[in-house]
């Protein structure tokens, strides 16, 4: 691999005092500069000293990036690194690193002298080449990329002089050759699709990105139309586990308790039958009934979808459209790595690839499988618009808590930014349409008759799309700024407010609200009522809210940052308003209200499921009511043995509240609990997906998080020892208890 001679490449990783760049300050800097063969050059890493005070920093910093605070106090000033940095850098230099924009940013703010061409992220390009990670931060990716592509060893192994060590995660220079180790994985990737699938050198040339550039294989003279081979659709499987079902004595409507049941024999039961939908509280325990089915061998039968096919003349003429932004240059990486794998449907797990899909899609057509699962939010919206599963029975667990997440489906707030994408897919579909019209004319000597008509139609939607986005865009700005007028000198995130339309308080956003009808009918007129109805029914739906009470919270971005989210006031349903949204059989069933008709008698199960038998065993619980109870408590854990005979390794702490998790896990460093547990924290130690591979690894742990953390947990097989519930009562405390127990049957 030989790079651009054109450019020279270094990697680039900060450590910092935090994340916000408004406060935060780098702690750490790692450079590494690349050969003209790809290969390690030289190498840079310093600490830097931070203006504010060492005792600010706390525990946190020196947990996260390994770093100590003492050596903080007598590193080197911004300035006196600042000759050392800056010599790899000049206007050819391109910078890369995994979310490089980050580093970028504390590059730009504290060091301005170094300037630079450009920069290579190698977090989008994990996305396009890695495809279902369970998390996209680097230590979890490379740990990830190890385990599948034997290839990336080798290259690890060149860059860092060893397999990836968990240890060294958030040390700035080892960070920076993992990225470069990624970087140069996905460079040779590329190559070898562009070796397999000739015309992806041809789309290259057609590129002026940066990466791109590196890659070096010889371009196929192409002079056929470009098209690719279509992905392999997967078929769904119709599986039986058994012969017949026993479950025909349930009564429509009608509420069951199955708290004392296995949910393994139930779950058996029900995948025994066909056309069914199978219903829970929330993606947490829809994945571990779709671990427990897959244990079962049921799988690929998770989801109601819609089949994501590309229209295959679509996607030709895409392309052959002659020139290509970062974004599709790798959605056609994307869609290669896919068919050289073997899968069927896209892992689109970004808005610009869903854009890009969006544009060239095809007629989505519904997959119907035997048994669906759902979540309770799926069903509700699938049910209220209309019933496209009229030949499926509905098992709804979890049904005492419908109080909660009907209400918050009724209540769905108003997400603008949404509204926003979509018109930019609306209007990204209509610029691809123009650009291989105009493409097909220029490559063409005869224009056929009628093609000006159609460049002239295409010209008018996109612009009468131009004019709604930025008016759009200018709505959301007017309606945030009128917003901020009642949050201001005030601590709470979270206002009531009457409803906004013909409001003093909103003013200027009634009057641009005036204009949407115009601007609406106009894209309609344009594109065709088919392709506008996804944001017409958004706006809608935001109508509706302003014309009703509406509750406004301020979400943060960060600590200085932050935008509003509106909702409709909650509602509040009786059960008969509640029972018309459904038109199929619906079986409600309840793991904690032994009110209902218990599913399990005493003369065995309802129905007579073969084999049933109750819940017996428990993960051992206990509440605890002050942080130094907790941390006096796992001290004593090291040396107590679970009946089973297995040591307490996992100890997984409730503590829902970020500020009370802060404080817990302040209060086990301060202990040097760290030195004998890794600790996680939800949302403080790393995002969901990362936690829960880390929790993977062998070893103790402390895990800190709230229902849905420790539901995650269960559905990735993750083995819990022990739950503290810190300062948890009355309903909540049961509801937590009885979801360990059914959910996470040991």
């Amino acid at each position: 691999m030989i790079e651009s001679k054109q450019y020279k490449y270094i990697g680039l990783d900060f450590e910092t005092t935090g994340l916000d760049i408004t406060k935060d300050e780098p702690i750490q800097i790692g450079i590494a500069t690349l050969d003209e063969n790809g290969n390690i050059k030289e190498k840079f890493q310093t600490l830097i000293k931070p203006n504010k005070k060492t005792d600010e920093l706390k525990h946190i910093v020196g947990f996260i990036t390994g770093l100590s605070i003492a050596d903080l106090e007598t590193a080197p000033t911004r300035a006196e690194v600042l000759p050392q940095i800056q010599k790899f850098f000049d206007e050819d230099t391109i910078v890369i690193g995994h979310n490089i924009k980050f580093d970028l940013d504390f590059i730009d703010k504290y060091f301005p002298e170094c300037k630079y061409a450009g920069s290579i992220d190698t977090y989008p390009l994990s996305q396009t080449f890695v495809h279902y990670a369970p998390s996209y931060a680097l230590e979890v990716l490379v740990a990830h990329v190890q385990t599948k592509e034997p290839a990336f060893n080798d290259i690890l192994m060149k860059m860092t002089g060893a397999q990836h060590n968990a240890e060294l995660a958030h040390d700035a220079l080892y960070d920076t050759l993992e990225s470069l180790a990624m970087y140069r994985f996905f460079v040779e990737r590329t190559n070898e699709l562009g070796k397999k699938y000739g015309s992806l050198l041809t789309i290259r040339d057609q590129s002026s990105w940066f990466f791109p550039q590196a890659i070096t294989a010889k371009t196929s003279t192409v002079s056929t139309k470009i098209q690719f081979p279509s992905l392999q659709r997967i078929a769904p499987q119709n599986i039986s586990l058994a012969e017949k079902s026993n479950l025909s004595e349930l009564e429509n409507h009608k509420r069951y308790y199955v708290g004392d049941m296995d949910i393994k024999v139930l779950l058996k039961e029900i995948a025994s039958q066909k056309n069914v939908i199978l219903v829970f509280q929330n993606i947490q325990k829809l994945d571990i009934a779709k671990m427990i089915l897959a244990e079962m061998g049921v799988k690929n039968i998770w989801f109601i979808k819609e089949d994501q096919t590309i229209n295959e003349e679509m996607f030709a003429d895409f392309l052959n459209k002659g020139q290509f932004t970062e974004t599709e240059f790798l959605f056609v990486c994307k869609y290669l790595s896919h068919l050289d794998k073997w899968y069927g449907t896209l892992d689109l797990n970004n808005w610009g690839d869903r854009k890009i899909y969006y544009a060239i899609k095809d007629t989505r057509v519904k997959v119907k499988y035997p048994l669906i699962l759902a979540t309770h939010s799926w069903i509700y919206s699938m049910m209220k618009e209309e019933n496209h599963f009229p030949d499926y029975d509905i098992y709804f667990f979890d049904t005492e808590r419908r109080y909660k997440t009907y209400n918050f489906f009724l209540s769905r707030p108003a997400d603008l930014y949404y509204t926003l994408n979509l018109i930019e897919s609306l209007l990204y579909r209509e610029q691809v349409a123009l650009e291989i019209k105009k493409s097909k004319q220029w490559k063409t000597s005869l224009i056929k008759e009628g093609d000006h008509e159609v460049v002239e139609d295409l010209l008018a939607a996109d612009k009468a799309l131009q004019d709604f986005h930025s008016f759009f865009q200018i709505l959301i700005w007017i309606l945030s700024t009128e917003t901020k007028k009642i949050f201001t000198n005030t601590d709470l995130i979270y206002i009531p407010h009457d409803p906004i339309v013909d409001h003093s308080d909103f003013h200027q956003t009634n009057q641009m609200r005036k204009q949407l009808p115009e601007h609406m009918g106009k894209v309609k007129a344009a594109i065709g009522e088919e392709l506008f109805a996804p944001v017409e029914k958004q706006i809608q739906q935001l109508d509706h809210i302003f014309n009703n009470v509406v509750n406004i919270s301020k979400k943060m971005y960060s600590q200085s940052d932050f935008y509003f989210v509106y909702a409709e006031a909650q509602r509040y349903t009786n059960r008969e308003e509640f029972l018309e949204i459904f038109t199929n059989n619906v079986y409600f069933l309840s793991n904690n209200n032994k009110e209902h008709i218990p599913l399990l008698d005493k003369g065995g199960v309802r129905g007579g499921f073969d084999g049933a038998q109750p819940i017996k065993t428990k993960i051992p619980t206990r509440n605890l009511w002050r942080v130094d109870q907790i941390t006096k408590h796992i001290q004593g854990a090291d040396v107590k043995t679970l009946p089973t005979g297995r040591q307490v390794q996992n100890i997984f702490i409730f503590s829902p509240k970020k500020e009370e998790s802060k404080k817990i896990f302040e209060d086990l460093c301060q202990k040097g609990i760290q030195e004998q547990a890794l600790i996680l924290v939800e949302n403080i130690t790393g995002w969901v997906g990362k936690n829960v591979f880390k929790a993977s690894w062998t070893g103790r742990k402390i895990i800190i998080g709230g229902n849905s953390f420790l539901l995650y947990l269960y559905a990735n097989g993750t083995t819990i020892d022990e739950v503290i519930l810190f300062n948890s009562k009355g309903w909540s405390e049961q509801s937590i208890l009885q979801d360990i127990q059914w959910y996470y049957p040991k």
